[in-house]
């Protein structure tokens, strides 16, 4: 079995001519201190064309309008998207996990009695519920589509209030006091 060895500069050389990002000085001849070197290559050196520097100009120009899409959201409703954490709160003994989509939907995980690890469980303790959200000014109307079941779970609530000055979210629990929400530890 026969091994070559080509020099590395040999093989990267094509390569430095195919940059985008501006005319370069052609890639130096390796040289080989073993031996003939290779003929001249009859191809005519490669230039980049006047277009290049228009592309790149057109790219600059256009990064503004990405920026721009991301900016259509509703002030403040950027904040709600992820997942956030409601503790245990008046009545409700157990976490309430909600995690907002940009599509609009959500999901939700009420952990009333997480199976233990290594453990067999006839149910997995945790209720799961899928909806839809949508913001009014200062409230979260949250409208549920699909629900599991499972004992010791509290009602679902229909709305959320959002504080205007930190964006955090609180459900109304029990007389009225507030149950917040955090953002999740990720």
């Amino acid at each position: 079995m026969r091994t070559f060895i080509l020099p590395l500069a040999a093989l990267l050389a094509p390569l430095a001519a195919c940059t985008v990002n501006g005319p370069r000085e052609p890639a130096p001849e390796p040289s080989s201190p073993a031996g003939p070197s290779a003929p001249p290559s009859t191809a005519a050196p490669v230039t980049p064309a006047p277009q290049a520097s228009a592309t790149v100009t057109t790219a600059t120009t256009q990064a503004p309008t990405t920026t721009a899409r991301t900016s259509t959201t509703a002030s403040g409703e950027e904040a709600l998207f992820g997942t956030w954490s409601s503790a245990a709160c008046g009545p409700r003994k157990y976490e309430r996990l909600l995690s907002f989509a940009r599509d609009g939907s959500f999901a939700a995980e009420d952990r009333v009695s997480p199976c233990p690890p290594k453990v067999a469980c006839i149910w997995s303790g945790i209720v799961h519920r899928k909806g839809a959200f949508k913001r009014s000014d200062r409230t979260l109307l949250l409208s549920v589509s699909e629900a599991s079941q499972g004992p010791g779970a509290h009602p679902f609530p229909t709305t959320l209030t959002i504080d205007p000055s930190t964006g955090a979210l609180a459900e109304t629990g029990e007389g009225g006091a507030p149950c917040p929400y955090e953002p999740a530890a990720k």
